[in-house]
């Protein structure tokens, strides 16, 4: 643990690197409003709270939280530059040393950010042209708000930079630590995560990537479906109890953690696979069968998505034989009763209130 400087820290090292799932998300932290709201001519310090990195090699480091705070502080130190370019031979130069000590190593900007938020702060930094998509985007709003407040408020570069050289971080090193797991514990109470990236991340470790992306590009394009599969698959796994969809993470890494015990990595995502195509023909309506395509087809228009999760385990009862084709017809069939009946009350019926029902008649079968 040691007590650094911001602008020092960032000047001093020579590549920071988001983690994969850290996307910016959501409004970032507007650091001008807030050294402005603390900055007085007796303090001598401001305390910017705690920045978990982990070291990957001499300076470069991986940026578990603190995110926020480095990427506000980049895009502040750009607006300067941009608010200040082609006005005196003076601000020329001291742009060029803004740029060299704290946004540009060599011919790469020393912030990387994660995926799409990586793109768009490049073009941002290096001046390039932004769609109106990317115009809508936290990154550039925050950057937009530092040029307003800069202009309006005619602060000069010194002034900021007086601000800046206030603040204080407090550097912790996560060494021994797991990084995803610190950054889910710090953040997951107060945000929305993408629960997705980070269960890639720790199917990476597991050491069966490539298993994991097949499954998502053969089955699920969009984001949602895999979202749907993995929350309806692992509520069959924990018997339909009450289910936090926020929690996905952690529930699937608590499945999988499990399961491992009994079997490895490998196998336990094959099953999966398994899994992930009986639950991309049901939201695709792939049946070869007739009567099952209407079935499904009926149970789609009268909004069942909440009994894909029930109906997926019985799918895979049938194509295991352990329910016969004339079974399975019957029961898709009263979950659309059920389903009709629930659309002309308007009342929003518990589907578990059927399922012992529909288990009770399974088992008379």
């Amino acid at each position: 643990m040691k007590v650094v400087n911001l602008l020092e820290f960032l000047n001093s090292a020579r590549n920071l690197r988001a983690l994969e799932y850290a996307h910016c998300d959501r409004e970032l932290i507007n650091l001008l409003d807030l050294i402005m709201t603390k900055d007085e001519q007796l303090t001598k310090y401001i305390d910017l709270g705690i920045i978990f990195i982990c070291e990957e090699n001499e300076n470069c480091y991986t940026i578990v939280d603190g995110l926020n705070r480095l990427t506000s502080l980049s895009l502040l130190l750009h607006a300067i530059c941009e608010c200040y370019k082609k006005t005196t031979e003076r601000n020329s130069k001291a742009i060029k040393t803004i740029r060299t000590k704290y946004l540009v190593r060599g011919q790469k900007l020393k912030l990387k950010l994660a995926d799409e938020d990586d793109t768009l702060y490049n073009k941002i930094i290096n001046g390039e042209r932004l769609s109106g998509h990317e115009k809508s985007k936290p990154l550039f709003q925050l950057l937009h708000k530092f040029w307003s407040q800069i202009k309006e408020n005619n602060l000069k570069a010194s002034k900021i930079f007086n601000m800046l050289q206030k603040i204080n971080i407090t550097i912790v090193k996560t060494s021994q630590v797991q990084p995803r797991n610190l950054f889910y514990k710090i953040n997951s109470s107060d945000r929305k995560l993408n629960q997705i990236a980070l269960i890639d991340d720790f199917l990476k470790e597991q050491g069966v990537e490539n298993e994991w992306s097949k499954i998502k590009s053969e089955y699920f394009v969009q984001k949602k479906d895999i979202t749907a599969f993995l929350h309806d698959f692992l509520v069959t796994k924990y018997s339909y109890n009450s289910y936090n969809p926020d929690i996905l993470y952690e529930n699937f890494v608590n499945y999988f953690e499990t399961m491992v015990t009994y079997t490895n990595p490998t196998k336990l995502i094959n099953n999966m696979k398994h899994s992930a195509l009986l639950y991309f023909n049901i939201i695709n309506i792939n049946f070869v069968n007739e009567n099952i395509k209407q079935a499904f087809i009926n149970i789609k228009r009268h909004s069942g998505e909440d009994t894909y999760a029930y109906i997926l385990s019985v799918y895979e009862d049938f194509v295991s034989n352990n329910i016969s084709e004339s079974i399975f017809i019957e029961i898709l069939n009263t979950i659309d009763e059920y389903l009709k009946n629930r659309q002309n009350s308007g009342k929003n019926i518990d589907f578990n209130e059927l399922i012992q029902y529909l288990n009770a008649f399974i088992t008379c079968k």
